[in-house]
């Protein structure tokens, strides 16, 4: 089967990223000739989304076509850190339902949970029950409301505008629905907080759990390990999930799947509907999942962002992997392999590099860009990819999303594991090193000094500077520093400011035998790499340099005597 060009699925996707957004979209959807069923067509999230994307002003029309579900859901998504009510995060809500009229208030508060009902007022008023004969202290300045029954008394907070909010709330909650107001003031005054506030948030959990929004301990299964081994295309793990025609994936995991190049194509090589709208529906619950794993709050675009760049990328990795790079196997990966599953494997490989930066993380502090930088990323609580390490370099961290990803870390761990073993073969304690004030030598400035001395050996011998004496000798391999008499018999050898072929592979031949006498494996490309890489470091440090003597003060790159007046 031929790779070809994205369209269908993926095609979709980019439709939808193109769509209007913000107050565009707002626009498009109010100006349908069935408005009221255009808004009630959008999940929950895309509500929030748009409100928060435009304000709560700009957005008081869609507001007053949203369904009580749909407002629901954003209470779910705003109103919460963790297990605890943020109640600010609510008032903004509460004050667009009123701007709209008592009407939508009592619609929607009637069909809010009555536990989360009870606990919005609790958090807000205190309570005195008239036919019970409670009235505040005559001390007592705080501002208070008589209820239109006249059978409470509303105790208010200090600030202004929480007072108008929460007077216009009872108000329009009494014009609504009277018997529907005076239960929930009952019940704010009755209930006990904590059991108000726990089953208040066993609703909200649960409804989160059909979107991915699992328990936090749930959703760290998606982080045990998992072998590609232990994965077969056609296991029959998909996925089984009923989703709408009409549902979409959110724009920001959409975005994501477009930007993971074996992932979109794979997508959009899927040219089932049922099946398309399957991935859609499992990849937000996925997303939903990783954001649950990191106690992130849900709702937040930057947040989502964040966790569908994470998840996208992860499995993206994971398909590669089951897949072994190829597009037909991974279409029917996708059809066939839970989502979940194929992101664990994804998490697995990542894991595999990341126990092997932390063996060397202590040796990596003097190793210099990039490889230092990817070690450190690799230690994270969840491995990430340093942009140093991408071609051209970036900053900061990423996920990892490639076989290509994994090669190039692992080939720069590999190095770091030989020029480990070559400084320490040189006598060097390279933990100490590293914990060495500023100014301290880097690691590859031990190696590059060793090859100096071997370069010099290589062309001069005995007659080489520092040969005899009381040292007994050069060493072909040594990490003594350099004189100036050594640099300036360095850059005689050189031939318009490069090392000669003779040298240079007298140097390959010094540091394999080195690496042979410690009997560790030498991947010959990277040690290749690496050789040569130090050696063009010696080209650039002497080459340019035209004094007849070298001030060994103005040399950097490698270990040299500085002489003291």
């Amino acid at each position: 089967m031929a790779e070809r060009d994205p369209s269908g699925h993926l095609a979709r996707l980019r439709a939808q990223l193109a769509a209007p957004r913000g107050m565009r979209r707002i626009d498009a959807l109010l100006g349908e000739d069935d408005a009221p069923a255009a808004v009630a067509a959008l999940a929950p999230g895309e509500v929030f989304e748009l409100v928060h994307e435009v304000g709560f002003e700009d957005a008081n029309d869609l507001i007053a076509l949203a369904t009580p579900a749909q407002i629901q859901g954003c209470f779910d998504l705003d109103g919460w850190n963790k297990d605890q009510l943020e109640l600010a995060a609510l008032r903004p809500w509460l004050a667009a339902l009123g701007e709209v009229g008592f009407e939508k208030v009592g619609e929607v508060w009637g069909k809010l949970d009555a536990e989360l009902r009870a606990l919005i007022l609790q958090r807000s008023v205190k309570v005195y029950d008239l036919t019970l004969g409670e009235e505040p202290a005559e001390d007592n300045e705080a501002a208070i409301m008589p209820t239109p029954d006249r059978f409470f008394l509303l105790e208010l907070p200090d600030d202004d505008s929480q007072q108008r909010l929460l007077m216009s709330l009872v108000e329009d909650l009494y014009r609504a629905d009277p018997d529907l107001a005076r239960h929930t003031i009952m019940a704010a005054r009755a209930e006990p907080p904590a059991e108000l506030e726990e089953m208040s948030y066993r609703w909200r959990a649960g409804r989160l759990a059909d979107l991915g929004y699992v328990d936090f301990y749930d959703a760290l299964d998606l982080f045990r390990p998992l072998d590609a081994d232990q994965v077969a295309i056609g296991e029959g793990s998909e996925d089984r999930l009923v989703q709408d025609d009409t549902a979409r994936m959110s724009v920001a995991i959409a975005e994501q799947v477009i930007a993971r190049s074996f992932l979109a194509r794979a997508m959009s090589a899927v040219d089932d509907p049922a099946d398309a709208a399957r991935l859609e529906a499992s990849l937000a619950v996925l997303v939903n999942k990783v954001l649950a794993a990191g106690r992130a709050k849900p709702g937040q675009a930057e947040v989502v962002r964040r966790g569908a760049l994470y998840a996208t990328a992860t499995l993206s990795l994971g398909l590669e992997t089951i897949a072994r790079g190829d597009l037909p196997r991974a279409v029917q990966a996708l059809r066939t392999i839970a989502l979940g599953r194929l992101f664990r494997v994804g998490y697995t490989v990542t894991q595999k590099l990341a126990r092997l930066a932390q063996a060397l993380a202590a040796r990596s502090l003097t190793a210099g860009p990039p490889t230092r930088d990817l070690v450190a990323g690799l230690c994270s609580p969840r491995p990430l990819f340093a942009r140093a390490a991408e071609e051209p370099p970036g900053t900061g961290l990423r996920p990892f999303e490639s076989q290509a990803d994994l090669r190039r870390a692992g080939e720069l761990l590999a190095g770091l594991a030989l020029r480990v073993a070559l400084v320490e073969g040189l006598g060097v304690d390279v933990v100490a090193m590293g914990q060495a004030p500023e100014p301290r030598p880097a690691l590859d400035d031990h190696i590059r000094t060793a090859l100096a001395h071997v370069a010099i050996f290589a062309r001069l011998g005995a007659a080489a500077p520092g040969a005899s004496g009381g040292s007994g000798g050069a060493q072909p391999f040594a990490g003594d520093a350099l004189s100036q008499a050594q640099l300036t018999a360095l850059r005689g050898l050189m031939t318009g400011g490069k090392l000669p072929a003779d040298v240079r592979r007298a140097a390959h031949v010094a540091v394999e035998a080195r690496l042979a006498r410690a009997q560790l494996a030498t991947p010959s490309g990277v040690l290749a790499r690496l050789v040569d890489g130090w050696l063009d470091d010696l080209d650039a440090i002497l080459g340019g340099v035209t004094d007849a003597e070298i001030d060994p003060r103005f040399v950097e790159g490698v270990l040299v005597e500085l002489r003291r007046s």
